[in-house]
């Protein structure tokens, strides 16, 4: 009779623990957990970005003229020599020929002098020797002294008239190489009336129409050539301070799909300058060039978002961002799950991205804390940690 009132006792006891046992779990309160663990933790900055040649060509008018037709529109692709456009201009066509017309009769002017140089020189040769004959007569008394005077004042004059035809010729000489410059200086213009490319390449911008009047300097068209591409990025003033020459950049766009590109900054401008944002703020941008490894579909003009590495660090421990609080006092803190219950544990902090936050101090690999940090919890409570795929 004992022995089965024993047997009562315990089996009430036994009840009674799974019952607390079973109460305890059902108070226990669940709570996404993570493990800390050490990884890479880089700093990217993010902007959108155009592509461009890296070698862009302006095509600018020589001269006054009027676009007479257009040949090519903004996007075609273009090869060397190839015809864009073609101008006008009467005027340099007339002045062209004006200079041309003058050139010639002053280089035939030029060839008669010279050649009535040559003759007179040949003059002045003859009676240098026909006076050298004579002071020789002279000498031997074989010729009055008024015939040699004469021969003498004969030279004289020949000497004078060839000096005087020798600085006719220099100075026809020195017109000649003028004209000469200025004519082919209008050529050369004229012959720009005919635009053509300069390289292989894609019509960037055309910004002329036809019938317009464009001036010297004018911009009649811009190429960019289907060599290298690069990125153009305009980043904020106080970040570029974390921008580096050979840092490495993800290129990604719509046109390439899932497909990530991998570039470089390879320039970073030392100036920076106000742009106005879509909003209407007045901002301080720097650009950055940086240079593709490869161009996939890109094409000059294409928008494009790049994000700049502009730091790593390796093997360090990493908790989510949203496990860390920071409270009222400045202290970072998170939860932390303890043999199923919670602990509110001080940790010290480095550096900190949208995602991750790398802890410096207070927290140990493998250790786990509560995924949200900002939740309600009691320390001592306990809870029942599920892991991400355990909380859906």
């Amino acid at each position: 009779m004992k022995s089965k009132k024993n047997w009562i006792i315990g089996g009430l006891i036994l009840l009674a623990l799974i019952a607390a046992a079973a109460m305890m779990a059902i108070s226990a309160e669940p709570v996404e957990v993570v493990q800390a663990n050490r990884g890479t933790f880089t700093l990217t900055l993010e902007e959108t970005a155009y592509v461009q040649a890296a070698d862009d060509r302006e095509l600018q008018a020589a001269s006054t003229a009027q676009v007479r037709e257009l040949l090519v529109a903004s996007g075609d692709k273009v090869m060397p020599g190839q015809l864009l456009m073609k101008l006008s201009s009467p005027e340099l066509t007339a002045e062209t020929a004006s200079a041309r017309s003058q050139l010639a009769r002053t280089e035939a002017e030029l060839q008669a002098a010279g050649l009535k140089m040559q003759s007179l020189r040949l003059e002045l040769k003859q009676a240098e020797n026909d006076l050298a004959r004579k002071k020789t007569l002279l000498q031997s008394r074989a010729l009055a002294q008024a015939e040699y005077e004469e021969a003498e004042l004969e030279v004289d004059k020949l000497r004078k008239t060839v000096s005087q035809q020798e600085a006719g010729v220099s100075g026809l000489s020195q017109q000649v190489a003028s004209l000469s410059e200025m004519f082919n200086s209008l050529e050369e213009k004229r012959e720009q009336l005919q635009v053509t490319s300069p390289v292989s390449g894609i019509i960037l911008d055309l910004p002329v129409k036809v019938g317009q009047v464009v001036a010297p300097g004018t911009l009649l068209a811009q190429l960019g050539s289907a060599g290298q591409l690069e990125v153009k990025a305009e980043l904020l003033s106080d970040e570029i301070r974390r921008v580096r020459i050979g840092q490495s950049t993800r290129i990604t766009a719509p046109v390439l799909g899932e497909e990530v590109l991998s570039a470089q900054v390879s320039k970073i401008y030392p100036r920076a300058y106000e742009k106005t944002s879509a909003l209407g703020v007045i901002q301080r941008r720097v650009p950055v060039i940086i240079t593709l490894e490869q161009t996939a579909n890109l094409q000059p003009g294409y928008e494009v978002r790049v994000a700049i590495e502009t730091l790593r660090k390796e093997g360090v421990i990493l908790l989510p961002r949203e496990s860390v609080r920071l409270d009222e006092k400045g202290h970072y803190r998170v939860w932390l799950v303890k043999e199923g219950r919670i602990e509110q544990r001080s940790i010290q902090v480095g550096e900190k991205n949208q995602q991750w936050v790398e802890v410096i101090k207070g927290i140990q690999v493998g250790e786990t804390v509560v995924r949200d940090g900002s939740r309600e919890l009691k320390k001592g409570s306990r809870v029942k940690a599920l892991k991400q795929d355990e909380s859906v």
